[in-house]
């Protein structure tokens, strides 16, 4: 029975080692969320857009939760995932960082999921770029 938990979690990490194709095109982690419509413009990493732009900073959200109890046993953790609803809250936080500068939209958005002994983290970020020279 261990090696076939062994072998599932082998297939489960090699499949998602594979680049994926972002939304609209490119490689990278499809980060876009449930068809939401954003109030400006969202590109991810390696996510091309055709429209000039001048950058006007970059922006950064980053959050420290700690583990839930599905997700540790005696003190160990036993699940680590990918919350979509931080990255929902991160990336919404990442939005109005941007608006707060002018931007009309956000590019080469990037997401990050790191995890300690008692924590998760979270971080994403992008550049704020207003359209025209």
């Amino acid at each position: 029975m261990k090696i076939i938990g062994f072998v599932v979690m082998i297939g489960v990490l090699c499949g998602c080692g594979r680049p994926t194709t972002a939304p609209g095109g490119g490689f990278g982690m499809p980060i876009k969320l449930a068809e939401t419509d954003y109030p400006i413009d969202v590109f991810y990493e390696n996510q091309p857009t055709n429209r000039a732009y001048t950058a006007l900073g970059e922006v950064k959200v980053e959050k420290e939760v700690p583990l839930d109890n599905r997700q540790t046993k005696g003190g160990r953790m036993i699940y680590r995932g990918n919350d979509e609803d931080q990255k929902r809250a991160l990336l919404d936080q990442l939005i109005v960082e941007a608006v707060a500068k002018g931007a009309h939209a956000l590019v080469n958005v990037k997401y990050k999921y790191y995890t300690g002994k008692d924590y998760q983290g979270f971080l994403m970020q992008g550049t704020a770029v207003k359209y025209g020279n």
